[in-house]
C-alpha cells in the first residue's frame, strides 16, 4: 500500500500560516522523512463565494505549488488530486506537467477530473456541459504533446497545425495518469488510458448535485471495484491501481486503522490523507502520527 498526503487547504480563506514557500517546504520535507511516498494539492482557480462559505476551500495553483515541492525533495512523488481538465486548454496543461516532471527528475502522477462545479466552469469561461468532451479532446491533445513531435488536430477548443510541445516528460509516454470520479465513463476512461482510479467519496445526497454516483460504503466501493475489473478483463488488461481519499481523520484512532486493512483487502494499491491542523505545529503533529498510524497498517 502506497500512501499519499494532502496539504492542509481545507478552509476559506485558507490559513496563512501555510501559504508560504517556507512552509509548504517544511511540511514536503517531512511527508517525505516520514515515509509518504506522495503529497499533493488540489485545484480550485475560482470557487463562487457561496460555495466558499457553505464550507468549500480555497487552493494553491498545485502546479505552482507542486514546483516548490519538488525543489526541496528527492523522492516524493507529485500528485494533483486532482486537476481539473477541462478549466484549462490541454497545450498549456501539458506543458505545466511536462515542465513539472522535468524538473523533478520524472515524478509527476497526473490526477485529473472533469469538474463539478457550474459556477467555476462559468467563471472561467468554460461551458459545463461539455465538460465530458472537452476532457476527452484534451486527453487526446495530451497524449500528442507529450510525444514532442508536431501535432495536427481539430476539435472543439482546439486547432492545432503542427503544434510541438518541448520538453517533453521524463516519463514516457506520458507521467501516470489517474483519473477521479466514479461514473462508468470515468471507470471507462482508466482503461483505455491504462490509468489508475482515484473513487471519489460522495453522499448520496449530494449524487445528482454533483453529477457522481454514490460512494458511501465500502459495499458501494466494491461494487465500482467489480464494474472497474470487469471492463479491464474485457479489454485484457490488469487491474488498474486504486488509489482511496479518507475521511478526514483528526483523531486517527482505531477505525482509521480498520478502514485501511478493509480497503487493501479490496484491492486498493495507495491511500491519501488530507493533512489537518490550523497552524504548523499542528499540521506536522499530525503529519507524523498519520505516518505512523498509516504505515503500520499498510505494511
Amino acid at each position: 500500500m502506497q500512501l499519499a498526503y494532502g496539504f492542509p487547504f481545507h478552509t476559506a480563506p485558507p490559513h496563512l500560516e501555510f501559504c508560504s514557500g517556507e512552509a509548504l517546504a517544511t511540511l514536503a520535507r517531512r511527508a517525505e522523512d516520514r515515509g509518504f511516498d506522495a503529497a499533493f494539492l488540489t485545484e480550485h482557480p475560482a470557487p463562487s463565494q457561496a460555495w466558499r462559505e457553505a464550507g468549500g476551500h480555497d487552493a494553491l495553483d498545485p502546479f505552482v505549488g507542486l514546483g516548490l515541492v519538488a525543489g526541496v525533495t528527492s523522492r516524493l512523488r507529485l500528485l494533483t488530486y486532482l486537476t481539473v481538465v477541462p478549466y484549462r486548454n490541454p497545450f498549456l496543461l501539458a506543458k505545466a506537467v511536462a515542465t513539472l516532471d522535468r524538473l523533478s527528475g520524472g515524478r509527476v502522477e497526473l490526477g485529473m477530473g472533469a469538474g463539478y462545479m457550474k459556477g467555476e466552469f462559468a467563471a472561467l469561461g468554460v461551458d459545463f456541459a461539455e465538460r465530458n468532451a472537452l476532457f476527452d479532446e484534451a486527453l487526446e491533445v495530451m497524449v500528442g504533446a507529450f510525444t514532442g513531435e508536431p501535432l495536427a488536430y481539430e476539435g472543439r477548443r482546439v486547432r492545432a497545425r503542427g503544434n510541438a510541445v518541448q520538453p517533453t516528460p521524463v516519463q514516457q509516454p506520458h507521467p501516470p495518469f489517474w483519473f477521479g470520479g466514479n461514473s462508468r465513463r470515468t471507470l471507462r476512461r482508466v482503461v483505455d488510458h491504462a490509468g489508475g482510479w482515484m473513487p471519489l467519496p460522495n453522499a448520496r445526497e449530494s449524487a445528482r448535485h454533483l453529477h457522481s454516483p454514490p460512494l458511501e460504503s465500502l459495499d458501494d466501493l466494491a461494487g465500482l471495484l467489480g464494474e472497474l475489473r470487469r471492463l479491464a478483463e474485457e479489454a485484457g488488461s490488469p487491474p488498474p491501481p486504486v488509489m482511496y481519499c479518507l475521511p478526514r481523520q483528526p483523531n486517527l484512532g482505531p477505525p482509521l486503522t480498520e478502514l485501511v486493512g478493509a480497503l487493501a483487502d479490496l484491492g486498493v494499491t495507495w491511500v491519501s490523507v488530507n493533512g489537518e491542523g490550523t497552524t504548523m505545529a499542528e499540521a506536522l503533529d499530525f503529519l507524523d502520527r498519520s505516518a505512523e498510524a498509516l504505515r503500520r497498517t499498510a505494511a
